[in-house]
This record gives C-alpha cells, sequence and structure tokens, in this order.
C-alpha cells in the first residue's frame, strides 16, 4: 500500500514541508542563493511540486502544473520521496539504481542535498501534523 493515498494528500504533505523550509533561514537562504528551478515530479500517486529560487530573492512554491521551465528535475515514487524526507535514502545509489531519476545538471541537485538535510528534522512533524505519525517509519 503506497504511503500517500492521493494526489492531494501528496500535494499537502510536500508543499507544507517545503514552506516550513521556507520560513527557515538556515534553509531558505542558501536555496534562493542557488537561483534554481526544481520541480519534483511523482508517481504513485501522481503529484507536482516546483521550487522557484530563480531571482534569487524569494523561494516560490508551485503545486501542481506550471509554465516555469525547471533547471532540474527530479523523477520518482512517492514513495522514494517519503523516505528521502527520512533520511532513508542513498541519493546517488537511487540515482544509479532509477529510482531516482534526475534531469538537468545532476551536481547542481547534488550540491543542494547538505542545504535541505536539516529539512529531515522538519518532515516527520510535518508528517505527524498531517495524521500520518502511524506511518513515519
Amino acid at each position: 500500500m503506497p504511503v500517500f493515498s492521493s494526489t492531494e494528500e501528496l500535494q499537502e504533505v510536500m508543499f507544507t514541508l517545503w514552506n516550513e523550509m521556507k520560513g527557515n533561514p538556515e534553509i531558505a537562504e542558501k536555496l534562493i542563493s542557488s537561483r534554481l528551478i526544481v520541480q519534483f515530479q511523482y508517481k504513485d500517486p501522481h503529484g507536482l511540486l516546483t521550487v522557484d529560487c530563480l531571482d534569487g530573492k524569494e523561494m516560490k512554491i508551485i503545486v501542481g502544473k506550471t509554465e516555469l521551465k525547471p533547471v532540474i528535475e527530479m523523477s520518482m515514487k512517492a514513495d522514494v520521496a517519503h523516505e528521502f524526507w527520512l533520511g532513508k535514502v542513498n541519493v546517488p545509489m537511487a540515482l544509479m539504481m532509477g529510482k531516482i531519476v534526475s534531469k538537468g545538471p545532476t551536481p547542481k541537485a547534488l550540491a543542494l542535498l547538505p542545504v535541505i538535510k536539516p529539512a529531515y528534522s522538519i518532515y516527520p512533524k510535518v508528517w505527524e501534523l498531517k495524521g500520518k505519525n502511524q506511518r513515519v517509519g
């Protein structure tokens, strides 16, 4: 059984997580300075989330379709994303095995990993707030 019961649930959890990161200066400032547009494409269930830091001033989070052209696209099953945010995914290995597919400058994507690592402690709280604490592990 998938971790997320619907597209709406997946997108709500991911949007909440990214809003928490946006409110965390330690994370947000470094993401904004990357000047990247990163799009996350999820399967099982389907979902789409885009993080736009292109202007170098503000982080914008867009759920669903957008006309923005991402610099980096990350595709994965929603369950892989859940495991990633719990700190349980070795990203280079997941890329090699095809569990995560990256389009665009992969080194730039990998360079963001240390920046977003503090969100590993945020995600379980977001998950719990959404009433999912029985399935965190």
